[in-house]
């Protein structure tokens, strides 16, 4: 077990969720009579059944971490939030008993937190800064990968925007992961990078182990542009059949300006996300 006083747990929290997408932040917002922990008193749970803080150990808290991790498990979102009550006696009317014996009870805040949706773009050209100005103004947390320097300056991008060093192969030689902080996020990859050879070994990143959290995937190019990089896909040994690849990228409403194709891009992917 991880103990950490209030502040720590609040600041794990926040890095968990950069981490893992969704987690359960327990605090105790009510406590009566002889309980273990006080008002206050916060736990962190992750999905994968780690956690850090403290509500006061024994039967009561083990019922809380179960809780929580119920909540996970079964994909609930933040609605899913409540607030329950747990009376630390071997018996209850209202409420969760714990077969405990201390007498008290105690109401805890189990709040389910999900973290902003990511989009990872390939590329920090003209149309990578345009679609990442979009991303930011509907909500996603931004990645921009490039293997050129001068494409990664951040004032090409907005406040906030991850940037991220990427060899010309996308770690096919040095085993680098531009999307390794981001793997278990709710994840969106566009390729919108400067040749067909980075497209194709951006989108072979990606496939060498496909996120968990991949909902979209998307090359930008002309429709013989993407048959090529197919073909060399193919060639390496790639399987696109495991994921829906979105090519040409974007809803064909028409335009051509690197604003017009992020526009159409983010539609793309704002429909994916809710299923339009």
């Amino acid at each position: 077990m991880v103990t950490a006083a209030p502040p720590e747990v609040l600041a794990e929290t926040e890095r968990s969720l950069q981490t893992y997408a969704r987690v359960v932040l327990c605090q105790i917002v009510r406590a009566e009579g002889s309980t273990p922990g006080k008002m206050g008193w916060k736990l962190l749970v992750r999905p994968d059944g780690t956690f850090v803080g403290n509500l006061g150990g024994g039967a009561f808290e083990a019922l809380v971490k179960t809780d929580a991790l119920e909540k996970l498990n079964s994909g609930a979102g933040v609605d899913a939030s409540e607030v329950k009550r747990y009376y630390l006696t071997e018996e209850a009317t209202k409420g969760e008993p714990t077969g405990m014996v201390c007498g008290g009870m105690a109401e805890v805040f189990l709040e389910v937190m999900a973290a902003a949706p990511v989009l990872a773009i390939c590329g920090g050209g003209p149309v990578g800064q345009a679609l990442a100005r979009a991303a930011a103004l509907a909500g996603f947390e931004i990645l921009v990968a490039d293997d050129r320097a001068e494409f990664r300056r951040p004032e090409l991008f907005p406040a906030g925007t991850r940037i991220a060093e990427a060899d010309p192969d996308y770690g096919e030689q040095s085993g680098q992961d531009v999307l390794a902080p981001v793997r278990r996020r709710e994840l969106y990859v566009a390729v919108v990078s400067r040749c067909w050879e980075t497209d194709a070994a951006a989108l072979a990143s990606v496939l060498r182990e496909i996120p968990e959290g991949l909902r979209y995937l998307g090359l930008m190019g002309s429709r013989r542009k993407v048959a090529r990089v197919r073909e060399e896909l193919a060639a390496r040994g790639f399987d696109l059949s495991e994921v829906r690849l979105h090519a040409p990228i974007g809803l064909p409403i028409g335009g051509d300006s690197p604003g017009e194709i992020a526009i159409s891009i983010l539609a793309e992917v704002i429909g994916t996300r809710y299923e339009k």
